[in-house]
């Protein structure tokens, strides 16, 4: 895939995280984070570059895939 697509997948994710968070903004960071991992398993440095622009937390990932 090439980076322009990814940045398209990105902002659907933010855009659907905004609308299921209301106004909460750590509801957001969540939900997009949470969101973003399923969309991307194997998560391309690219794509995390470009999701961290949207509020993307690498270290929120891996602390819920630690408490599952």
């Amino acid at each position: 895939m090439n980076p322009h697509h990814w940045q398209s997948q990105i902002e659907d994710i933010a855009d659907r995280a905004s609308k299921d968070s209301g106004t909460s903004y750590d509801e957001y960071i969540r939900l997009f984070t949470q969101y973003f991992d399923r969309a991307f398993k194997r998560r391309p440095s690219m794509a995390v570059r470009i999701a961290c622009d949207f509020g993307y937390s690498p270290e929120l990932a891996r602390k819920e895939d630690i408490s599952k």
